[in-house]
């Protein structure tokens, strides 16, 4: 298959129908000055091409519209300019009753991105005029499409927007709208990531992998400009921007052909990418070194647009495999399934240990912060030694008056109390000058949390993947997890107590749910409880999680933590602790509250393998309290209401 297009601005030179023919191209940008070539392409050259126009725009018009004080304005008035263009050539549709342009570009790489400045920061000037494109595109956008025509977004000049942010960060409103987005992609010599190759390519999947995760599947992707340009890795070379056939430093027909085939091998994989436009298959004279048509720079004809045809050559039949050996599959899935859990549950693990770890080293810092400097501490001996030799020569002088004796054993014992202190203090600045390594490494390890944060979200995608096989292959669907409830994660920042610290325990080992109430008002804190608590010896908060009033669960401690939520150390060691903020010796917890509880509740079951059976009231386990309170096993029965809840929640992942 071929996702190969052409970047057409010369519909003159030589064998440009004869390869639309052969070719067939998925897309094709044109600059919008032949009526002719547009309708022969719909009448049978290559009909289903997808065409984008260009209205040609110097860079000064460019940044006058950017700078006008009314971009939108000007994105309008430029909408206006093509819907009338040529006799509204822009509505016109050929004879297989398609519109001749499929979807019009804005702008052609009108700003500077992100990743151009070198430490990434973008100066107020350059933000205003990223926004600035965001209405112009917006508003150029909206226009077309009152007159039911599409639009073409972004164009930016390959390598300056690097990553998803840079364009979710500065164009909301383009990407809110745009169906269509282009993307510009040059390398030299070669397309493909190596030692000596300076690319540009596949960076619109870095960036598609952000938008999409916010977006999903609304954009399609077409890279308008797509090549080999020596300036990419040679920017102040005097050459200039010249392509594979520069003299200087030719490529290859075969070495450019191999780029090709892997850029297409890489584009086929992504389903919303609708092919590229190679720069330039109609060149005019400034752009002869990136020709594809009529001959090489030693007069032999170039060959590419037949080897490009060949990609459109079906699929060969693929014999048929030996049936594999199924049970051996199914193992290999279910070693995969549970590698995959392993990474996962890893980087959680890791990503709360990173932050509990600056948490403790601030308190430590704060610690130390306090005492005396090694500085502080000598300059108090001298100032000590200044007051002896005073007080020595009041003596000798004969001043009365004064309880000269009194003053000098009482200077005598401050000097000696601070001559002890001495090696107090410089442990002390010793110790702050490991504090602030520490924390300099650790600021490191954070910085690259991201790349944790990614594992962890690739390993669920191929978990679901691994889960997909393990049922085509006939093993045993797993039940469908309950999903875990929106909550309020503040396990590693509630209040401790200094120096201590609750055991832990394998996520496994956890075999039983235990519901308690907090006898406060159904709207108390978790700072608070955890505060209170602490106050009274704990180590740290005695609950996992925290339901309020209104519904809202708060995660307050690590699964793995084993807290001391009852007076029973077996319970303790294997039962998670969900409590529901209230008093409910009379009153009954809110239907919010039951609400997410039951949520919560199943979600425990579902990720512990445990059915409801493992749920218990703390009274039920330790019979020297009342909680979860009066209401939980008579009275209103409010147990019964849960698990019911729970129950239904269960078998609707079936």
């Amino acid at each position: 298959m071929n996702k190969l297009g052409f970047y057409v601005e010369n519909t003159t030179v030589r064998y440009l129908r004869d390869a639309l023919r052969k070719v067939l191209p998925p897309t094709m940008l044109i600059h919008a000055v032949d009526r002719g070539l547009l309708r022969e392409i719909r009448a049978g050259l290559s009909p289903n091409t997808f065409m984008i126009g260009r209205l040609y725009v110097d860079q000064s018009q460019q940044t006058a519209w950017l700078d006008s004080g009314d971009p939108a304005a000007a994105g309008r008035a430029f909408a206006e300019q093509i819907i009338n263009y040529d006799f509204s050539l822009a509505k016109e549709r050929g004879q297989n009753d398609r519109l001749l342009i499929d979807a019009w570009m804005s702008l052609n790489e009108p700003v500077r991105g992100p990743a151009s400045f070198p430490d990434g920061k973008l100066d107020a000037e350059t933000k205003r005029r990223l926004d600035a494109l965001d209405k112009f595109q917006e508003a150029f956008y909206l226009r077309l499409r009152a007159e039911g025509l599409e639009a073409v977004a972004f164009n930016f000049a390959a390598g300056n927007f690097t990553e998803g942010s840079h364009y979710l960060d500065y164009f909301p409103r383009t990407l809110t709208v745009y169906k269509y987005l282009g993307f510009h992609e040059y390398g030299w010599p070669s397309l493909e990531p190596r030692s000596d190759t300076a690319t540009a390519a596949l960076l619109y999947r870095r960036a598609m992998t952000e938008i999409r995760k916010k977006y999903g599947d609304r954009h399609r992707v077409i890279v308008t400009e797509l090549g080999l340009a020596r300036m990419y890795k040679y920017p102040a070379d005097p050459a200039g921007d010249v392509g594979w056939l520069y003299p200087g430093e030719t490529i290859s027909e075969d070495q450019y052909w191999t780029s090709l085939q892997w850029y297409n091998s890489e584009l086929l994989r992504d389903s919303y990418v609708m092919g590229c436009a190679l720069f330039n298959v109609g060149h005019t004279g400034r752009w002869e070194t990136f020709r594809h048509l009529g001959v090489d720079n030693q007069g032999q004809p170039i060959l590419l647009m037949d080897k490009i045809a060949t990609l459109n050559a079906p699929e060969p039949v693929a014999e048929v495999p030996v049936a594999p050996d199924l049970a051996a599959l199914q193992r290999r899935v279910e070693l995969v399934q549970s590698n995959l859990d392993l990474i996962i549950t890893n980087c959680d693990t890791l990503l709360r240990q990173l932050a509990a770890l600056e948490v403790a080293l601030q308190a430590l810092a704060d610690a130390v912060a306090v005492a005396p400097t090694l500085e502080e501490t000598q300059s108090l001996i001298r100032r000590l030694d200044t007051v002896k030799s005073t007080l020595r020569l009041l003596a000798q002088a004969g001043v009365t008056g004064v309880d000269i004796p009194t003053l000098q054993a009482l200077a005598d014992n401050l000097l000696a109390r601070a001559w002890a202190l001495q090696p107090s203090v410089q442990q002390a600045d010793q110790l702050q000058q490991d504090i602030n390594k520490a924390q300099e490494a650790l600021r490191v390890l954070t910085n690259q949390t991201a790349t944790v944060v990614t594992l962890k979200q690739q390993a669920q995608v191929l978990r679901v993947e691994a889960d997909k096989l393990a049922a085509q292959l006939g093993a045993p669907q797993p039940t469908q997890p309950v999903p875990q409830p929106v909550m309020q994660d503040k396990r590693t920042t509630l209040p401790t107590k200094s120096g201590a610290s609750y055991p832990s325990r394998p996520f496994k080992a956890i075999k039983r749910v235990i519901i308690h109430h907090t006898v406060t008002r159904d709207d108390v804190t978790p700072e608070r409880l955890a505060q209170a608590q602490v106050a009274r010896g704990k180590p740290g908060i005695t609950y996992h999680f925290l339901v309020n009033g209104d519904g809202t669960i708060t995660w307050t401690q690590p699964a793995e933590t084993a807290v001391e939520q009852t007076l029973v150390p077996d319970v303790n060691a294997d039962g998670i602790a969900v409590a529901l903020a209230g008093n409910f010796q009379q009153a009954v917890p809110t239907p919010a509250q039951m609400e997410s509880a039951a949520t919560l509740v199943a979600w425990l079951l579902s990720s512990l393998g445990l059915t409801e059976s493992a749920v218990y009231g703390r009274s039920e386990l330790d019979k020297r309290v009342a909680s979860p309170g009066a209401q939980w096993a008579q009275g209103s029965h409010y147990r019964d209401t849960l698990l019911t809840q729970v129950r239904s929640i269960l078998a609707g992942r079936k």
